[in-house]
C-alpha cells in the first residue's frame, strides 16, 4: 500500500543553512563574518517568508515550495535585496562587495545597477 505524504514547508533553520553555506562559499574571506551574517538572516527572513505565502496561496505547487531551491537565491530581486542591504551598511565599499556576492564584474555589475534603476524608476 503506497501512503500519500503531504509536502510540507521544511523548518526555517534549514532555510538558514542553505542560505548560510551559499553566501559564504561566495563571500570567502572578503567580506566581514558579521556582514554575511547579518544578510543571511536578512536573505532567510525573506525566502521563508515568499515561500511561506506561496505555500498556501499555491496549493497545486506546493511540493516546489516545500523546501528552498538555491537558483531562487540568483533571482533578479533576491540580487536587488542583498545591492540594497550592502548599500544600507557599507555605502562606500558596497560595489566591490555586491560583484562578489552576486560574481559580477565591473562591466555586469554597471549594467545591473542600470537595469536595478530603471526597473526601480518606471
Amino acid at each position: 500500500m503506497f501512503l500519500k505524504t503531504e509536502n510540507k514547508l521544511e523548518p526555517k533553520k534549514n532555510f538558514h543553512s542553505k542560505i548560510e553555506k551559499y553566501y559564504y562559499e561566495l563571500a570567502g574571506n572578503h567580506i566581514p563574518t558579521d556582514l554575511i551574517n547579518e544578510l543571511v538572516n536578512k536573505i532567510t527572513s525573506s525566502q521563508y517568508e515568499t515561500y511561506n505565502r506561496f505555500w498556501k496561496q499555491y496549493p497545486k505547487s506546493r511540493k516546489r515550495y516545500s523546501e528552498l531551491k538555491i537558483e531562487d537565491l540568483e533571482h533578479t530581486f533576491t540580487h536587488y535585496e542583498v545591492t540594497d542591504f550592502l548599500k544600507q551598511k557599507e555605502p562606500i565599499n558596497y560595489p566591490k562587495l555586491s560583484k562578489i556576492l552576486l560574481r559580477m564584474n565591473d562591466e555586469e555589475f554597471s549594467n545591473y545597477e542600470i537595469r536595478k534603476y530603471q526597473y526601480e524608476t518606471k
